[in-house]
């Protein structure tokens, strides 16, 4: 496929409306303001590590995507909490399994789970937990050999000013998608 068609697919998605591809510049500022604010703690727990972002920006060729409120978002985790390797804490989107996690005796703040038997590696090695964002699966896009991201708001709101819409409505948002070769 080429990248006139990939753009067209792009474009397509629900909740997609804008698509640029970005330049060797771009790409080396949205890199640099990823690095920036996974320097700092993230959650008021910890540093972070955005993996979905850091794949996107390595592949060939790196598109900025403004976003709507109609987006669909993976139901997911996109989000864990981890400390030497373990799991401490996670995203969760299935109302019966948060349910069930909470009767367990685990932690839930919204669709933050806290798993209860990993809360002693959060309070004895705090220093080594870290925040991860994982890579965004677009349905619509599996098999093409991409990844994507959702950058930190620093890096949105660099790419918002750099493609030309609203720095402040909520309902707007970004992704970064990085592909590699022809796609199908």
């Amino acid at each position: 496929m080429s990248e006139d068609n990939f753009l067209e697919k792009l474009m397509k998605l629900k909740g997609i409306v804008k698509v640029a591809l970005l330049s060797k510049e771009d790409v080396d500022e949205v890199g640099r303001l990823e690095r920036e604010a996974e320097g700092k703690v993230l959650m008021g727990l910890c540093k972070g590590v955005n993996l979905g972002v850091r794949e996107a920006l390595g592949r060939r060729r790196v598109y900025a995507c403004i976003t709507n409120s109609s987006l669909r978002w993976p139901k997911t985790s996109l989000v864990k909490i981890v400390c030497e390797g373990e799991t401490i804490g996670e995203d969760v989107y299935d109302e019966a399994e948060l349910e069930r996690l909470k009767k367990e005796g685990n932690i839930v703040v919204g669709n933050l789970v806290f798993y209860r038997e990993k809360m002693r590696l959060m309070k004895e090695n705090r220093e080594k937990m870290s925040v991860i964002m994982l890579p965004l699966r677009i349905p619509e896009l599996e098999g093409q050999g991409i990844a994507a991201g959702s950058p930190s708001p620093p890096a949105d709101l660099y790419l918002k000013r750099k493609l030309g819409v609203p720095e402040d409505d909520p309902k707007i948002g970004t992704i970064i998608i990085g592909v590699n070769g022809d796609q199908k």
